[in-house]
């Protein structure tokens, strides 16, 4: 529940943040904030020989770079908050939970294919007390629902630096908003 306060608190800041923006006349700066509520559920594997189903919930906020190149906007940067229970099916490992905090990288492909590439940090609960650093890499397809708002559906590997290497597979669906 913590992690739903912190994740509602980071949006709040970046809608005041954007609205101050707009009203000052810096929205030239601020003008493709997205936010993306996202979840998924998959399999984590890890070298010690723990495995199981789990999940992860949380929300990236991302704008959009402007290419040399293209006068449409195909790379976006960002971070990404979530709440990350690896093992969450296998009882023996069920406490083992991150928040999970970090850089977000995105290219926009053609087709509404999106690849994404980050830097995470891991802050441990329970019994997961290290705070281990992981990449996450994925593909997802992002179809355009209305003006402001797309679903994405995709595939996300995960790998969890911890005292044992965590590799996760996870599908991943979410629904972006921009904000402005």
């Amino acid at each position: 529940m913590h992690t739903i306060r912190y994740v509602m608190m980071v949006i709040c800041m970046v809608a005041l943040f954007g609205k101050t923006a707009h009203a000052e006349g810096y929205s030239t700066y601020v003008d493709n904030l997205e936010v993306r509520p996202e979840m998924g559920y998959g399999y984590a594997a890890a070298k010690d020989g723990k495995h199981g189903m789990g999940y992860h919930a949380g929300v990236r906020i991302l704008s959009a770079v402007q290419s040399i190149s293209s006068t449409v906007p195909d790379k976006r940067w960002g971070i990404e908050i979530a709440s990350l229970s690896p093992f969450e099916t296998n009882a023996a490992f069920k406490h083992e939970k991150y928040l999970a905090v970090g850089m977000i990288l995105e290219q926009v492909l053609p087709a509404h294919v999106v690849a994404t590439i980050g830097t995470i940090g891991y802050v441990g609960f329970d019994k997961a007390r290290n705070n281990p650093f992981g990449v996450v890499t994925g593909f997802a397809w992002e179809p355009q629902l209305a003006k402001n708002t797309q679903f994405t559906i995709g595939l996300r590997y995960e790998s969890i630096y911890d005292t044992s290497t965590i590799s996760r597979y996870s599908l991943n669906t979410a629904i972006k908003f921009n904000i402005f």
